[in-house]
């Protein structure tokens, strides 16, 4: 099925290629003042990634307010997604709802996690071709399905919550199964002030210093760098795009004491919070 307007273009998938990750469908618009969608039920996933223009995307309580080359996901029975375009500069984005039995695991690959839903593309130029591209073709052609499902594929790899992912290239055999999960607890619940490497190795089935050994040889970083420069990535991207406080973020990312936040931020970025988030809104 295709609908299409001037300023609204979505095409759905009926037959799928691969069952492990496929197209549901892929949309384009440009949005008026204001104009704002949600919440609606999903049975699937659905990528948003801003082209040009403002707008914000909220879920419960928290509220993201986002520009070109951010990115938002939603996920499958989400409730509570409710996004809207920038009243004085509305933007212009995409959309694109999958599914597929290896979904999850891909999506870990990359990053997200229960509460990382929201990102920034790292090299737009090369992301927005095959965006373009999988706009572009004539969705519609049974025999443009493989150029689009590898568009797709190619397009999905620049969608990473940060840049620690390296990771899966370089480690093989049973120690990357356990940074695997290492790094999969960190993601799902960096947000949980209770979380501590000792805590994920307890989980893990493994002794503190033995994880720390593994991640180390894996990462090049030890267990509770890794920890530590996540939950500060998490606190930077919540400076740039929300008007949260220091404190809110800190709490936000996992610190009961937002001065532990603000020393652990200024250590890695050289400057403290607060004045990076001045500078920054």
């Amino acid at each position: 099925m295709f609908m299409e307007s001037k300023e609204r273009k979505e095409v759905f998938f009926t037959e799928s290629l691969l069952k492990e990750l496929y197209l549901i469908n892929i949309g384009y618009e440009k949005c008026l003042p204001c104009h704002s969608f949600g919440p609606q039920i999903r049975e699937y996933y659905v990528l948003h990634y801003i082209l040009s223009g403002q707008g914000k995307f909220s879920r419960k309580q928290t509220t993201y307010y986002l520009k070109p080359g951010n990115f938002f996901l939603i996920e499958p029975n989400d409730l509570y997604a409710i996004y809207e375009a920038d009243e004085q500069n509305p933007w212009e984005y995409v959309w694109i709802g999958f599914q597929g039995s290896k979904v999850n695991e891909i999506l870990t690959k990359l990053g997200f996690g229960t509460h990382t839903r929201v990102g920034s593309v790292q090299n737009r130029a090369e992301a927005e071709q095959y965006i373009q591209s999988l706009i572009s073709n004539d969705l519609l052609r049974q025999d443009h399905m493989l150029r689009i499902q590898g568009n797709f594929f190619h397009m999905l790899s620049y969608f990473q919550m940060d840049a620690a992912t390296d990771y899966a290239q370089r480690a093989s055999g049973s120690s990357k199964q356990y940074v695997d999960l290492f790094v999969m607890h960190v993601r799902n619940s960096y947000w949980n002030p209770e979380l501590t490497v000792t805590s994920i190795a307890e989980q893990i089935g493994l002794h503190p210093t033995y994880l720390t050994h593994l991640v180390k040889m894996e990462l090049r970083q030890t267990s509770l760098e890794y920890l530590t420069h996540y939950r500060i990535l998490r606190g930077k991207f919540l400076l740039e795009n929300t008007d949260f406080t220091i404190d809110a973020i800190a709490q936000t990312v996992g610190y009961q004491n937002p001065l532990s936040f603000a020393r652990a931020f200024k250590r890695i970025f050289g400057v403290s919070p607060r004045l990076y988030g001045k500078k920054h809104s």
